[in-house]
């Protein structure tokens, strides 16, 4: 089936996904990052130290979405949504009017859990387990919204608190959201009964060949060795991508380059993330989203061999370019691999665990990267770290996941 005719045959329920992914945008690194000057100011905070609050509340979000998460499994779509916004919506109006840090952190936790956590959890366990065949074209084209709100929203927000202040573009990002809830969510899951009752009659027939053979629990999923293989390279993304996107403004300090080459530098990632989920969904549909695990790893090395050995002006649109090509293969693929390998009858419980590590290792980013800035090692020396990881871990995926599909 083509994305047109997909589009036509599911624009309500993609567009769920579409918003839910637009929403998490306000729990992203790259939009926290965009206030960090104001908010380091504000609270008297150093890089280092502002980076361990950041990795705090998001590894306390981490451990509450591996419970949280697995609600999904037992409780019906649509009053989850509406409680994951709402609080989202309370958390930002918070944030506007914290004048404590520990006020400020306590609604930055709720933020990123259910911002970048659970907003994306819902959209890619619900696109994963009610389009068996269709998987890989419903989680690209789900995951476009955060990609328009990487276009839109780091220009913007940037111009806004320029103009408003910090506090009144964090009011006005909550009075979207329950906006969003209030009118767009109720309209987008129209006829979401049908759907759900057509994924429960398929749960009672026997296995077709779409997906696993059967549905794992999450504690023979940690037992299986291409699980763990798969995880100790994806663990790698969202730690490197977070500790570029976070200090994006040390890094452009040091490199020469304006702090609004960077927010430009965003949309052509964002436009190649685009391009590279509207071709990878096809892909997965076609061959399977576990082959392609070893290579999702090419781009992130790309982009951090260009941020170790290059201060050109032009390079911030190369690395975060291959930025944007690694995040357009990593969401699609992750979402599908967990009901491929294991099944969607705990999928909820399976990706929570597995993003919930994510949060974790994308949560240490700040606070190790910053502290090593603030040490005086080189953006140069991280990147090679970073880079000379991802090639062993790739290398580890390869041959465990090989082994692995030719035993089951």
């Amino acid at each position: 089936m083509t994305y047109i005719a997909f589009l036509r045959a599911n624009l309500r329920f993609i567009g769920f996904g579409f918003l839910l992914t637009f929403l998490s945008s306000y729990g992203q690194t790259f939009y926290v990052a965009l206030y960090g000057t104001e908010i380091r100011a504000e609270f008297g905070l150093g890089h280092g130290t502002f980076g361990a609050v950041y990795s705090t509340v998001s590894i306390v979000a981490a451990l509450a979405l591996v419970w949280l998460g697995r609600l999904l499994d037992r409780v019906d779509l649509r009053p989850y949504t509406a409680v994951t916004l709402a609080a989202l919506t309370g958390a930002m109006v918070l944030l506007s009017q914290a004048h404590s840090l520990w006020l400020f952190a306590l609604a930055l936790f709720v933020t990123r859990l259910c911002g970048q956590g659970l907003t994306i959890h819902i959209m890619g366990t619900s696109m994963a387990r009610y389009f068996p065949r269709d998987r890989g074209k419903a989680l690209s084209l789900s995951g476009l919204g955060l990609a328009l709100g990487e276009t839109v929203l780091p220009i913007t927000t940037v111009a806004l608190i320029a103009v408003i202040g910090w506090r009144d573009v964090w009011l006005g990002t909550g009075l979207v959201t329950a906006a969003a809830l209030l009118v767009l969510v109720p309209l987008v899951l129209k006829g979401f009964a049908s759907r759900h009752r057509d994924y429960l009659d398929r749960q009672t027939r026997p296995a077709t060949g779409v997906g696993a053979g059967r549905d794992w629990t999450r504690m023979e999923v940690l037992r299986d060795p291409r699980y763990l293989g798969a995880m100790a390279l994806l663990l790698a993304y969202p730690y490197v991508a977070t500790g570029l996107l976070f200090h994006q403004a040390f890094i452009a300090e040091v490199r020469g380059w304006p702090i609004e080459l960077l927010a430009t530098g965003l949309i052509a990632m964002a436009l190649m993330k685009v391009l590279t989920s509207l071709v990878i969904g096809p892909m997965i549909d076609r061959s399977g989203a576990v082959r392609l695990i070893p290579a999702s790893a090419i781009p992130f090395i790309a982009c951090f061999i260009v941020l170790g050995v290059s201060a050109h002006p032009l390079m911030p649109y190369v690395l975060l370019g291959a930025l944007g090509v690694g995040i357009g293969m990593l969401q699609p693929i992750m979402s599908a691999m967990f009901a491929e390998m294991y099944g969607v009858r705990n999928l909820g419980g399976i990706r929570a665990m597995s993003v919930a590590t994510m949060v974790l290792a994308a949560a240490a980013a700040p606070a190790t990267f910053g502290f090593a800035f603030d040490l005086g090692v080189s953006i140069a020396s991280v990147a090679g770290v970073c880079v000379a990881y991802m090639v062993l871990a790739a290398l580890l995926a390869q041959r465990v996941l090989g082994a692995g599909n030719r035993r089951h």
